[in-house]
């Protein structure tokens, strides 16, 4: 079978992916991965590489380059699943190799031809991150960096510093995502991040509904 992890970055998107490979044989496509190897040139121009490289390279929504490089990644981030999509035909039930996709939390923004090709091929789960851990994420974001697109959402008002002004928006940023995240799920988990290894990846087949 074909799973497929959506939500924020940081929600256990690659720790669930990792334990199902090692604990359940499936293959890991991690897309964060693939990204950051279409981008390398752009990223050796800067000196950047891995994870926080590009989020170093992405920069935040107040930055000069920004949009140009949330475009340009949103550009990879899609061939990366068209990519994907591919590899896994036209059902992913056929394959003999059970697969996980660890995307991206931007994976949402790529369309419909995109999400409605993952729903047909693979099960998709929504990650979801409870209310009281919101504020966590936010902390973690300022503190070690991941590329997020902001597609949008973000705005600095008179007299607002930019700190102030992303701490106001990202709580629609997750509101935003929380809506499509919901609408193309099959499953929706919310773990905490305490109870994450005590969730067994038995159940995770289960509910995903394993034949």
């Amino acid at each position: 079978m074909v799973i497929t992890f959506i939500g924020l970055s940081g929600c256990g998107k690659s720790y669930l992916s990792k334990r199902l490979c090692e604990e359940r044989g499936f293959q890991n496509i991690c897309c964060d991965d693939i990204i950051e190897k279409k981008l390398k040139a752009h990223l050796e121009q800067g000196g950047h590489r891995n994870i926080q490289g590009v989020a170093k390279w992405m920069g935040h929504p107040y930055e000069e380059n920004f949009k140009e490089h949330q475009k340009l990644y949103l550009d990879k981030e899609n061939e990366v699943m068209q990519e994907v999509l591919q590899t896994l035909g036209d059902d992913g039930w056929g394959l003999n190799q059970d697969f996980v996709i660890d995307t991206t939390g931007s994976v949402i923004y790529l369309g419909e031809e995109v999400l409605k090709g993952l729903k047909q091929r693979s099960r998709i789960v929504y990650l979801g991150i409870p209310d009281n851990e919101l504020d966590f994420m936010f902390q973690q974001y300022l503190k070690e960096p991941k590329p997020v697109i902001w597609n949008n959402v973000y705005s600095q008002k008179e007299n607002e510093d930019k700190q102030e002004a992303l701490k106001r928006c990202y709580p629609n940023l997750i509101k935003q995502r929380t809506e499509i995240y919901y609408k193309y799920a099959d499953v929706t988990l919310i773990i905490d991040r305490e109870n994450r290894d005590k969730f067994s990846t038995k159940k995770i087949l289960q509910l995903a509904g394993a034949r």
